[in-house]
């Protein structure tokens, strides 16, 4: 990383609240104008709560990642300032916080897609910005942090999204 890292306090504002507001704003506002694509009632559920709560996950999420990212890193001399591993967490998150955008088309389909094509893209970053900025020379130690940084990630929002989905199913 440059010497010219941004603050997390400054990651925080500038990029994680504006970005991470994307997807509970689009839930939002895709459960009050298609709630039926996705076969869900639009009165089942108390929809701020559920955009509250993947808001709450988010900041949480990157957070963790930017510790995992600390914690994994193979030798003292490439683990990342505290403000650099947030700079790179809040960068992995980016393609999934934009993919939110799709629940705009009123298409299951798509959202899938789009979920799937942004865990590729957040993925190959994260795997990108550890060989670069850790300076991890070998590829196959550079994957090995990266799935475990990554699965931090996996772990929180799996169970979280199963809740999700169990509460609003039909009885």
């Amino acid at each position: 990383m440059p010497p010219s890292t941004p603050s997390r306090t400054a990651t925080l504002v500038r990029t994680v609240l504006p970005f991470a507001a994307i997807p509970p704003l689009m839930i939002m506002f895709a459960m009050r104008d298609h709630p039926e694509v996705y076969r869900l009632d639009p009165l089942s559920a108390n929809w701020e709560w559920i955009a509250l709560l993947v808001f709450v996950a988010e900041l949480a999420t990157v957070t963790l990642v930017a510790a995992m990212l600390r914690l994994t890193a193979p030798a003292p001399e490439s683990r990342p300032s505290p403000a650099q591993a947030y700079l790179l967490a809040a960068r992995t998150a980016s393609p999934l916080w934009a993919s939110a955008i799709v629940l705009a088309i009123p298409s299951l389909a798509a959202l899938v897609a789009a979920h799937l094509l942004a865990h590729a893209v957040a993925l190959r970053s994260l795997h990108r910005d550890i060989r670069n900025h850790l300076r991890i020379a070998d590829d196959l130690e550079t994957l090995h942090v990266a799935y475990m940084v990554y699965s931090v990630a996996v772990v929180l929002w799996i169970p979280l999204l199963l809740m999700i989905f169990v509460s609003l199913s039909p009885a």
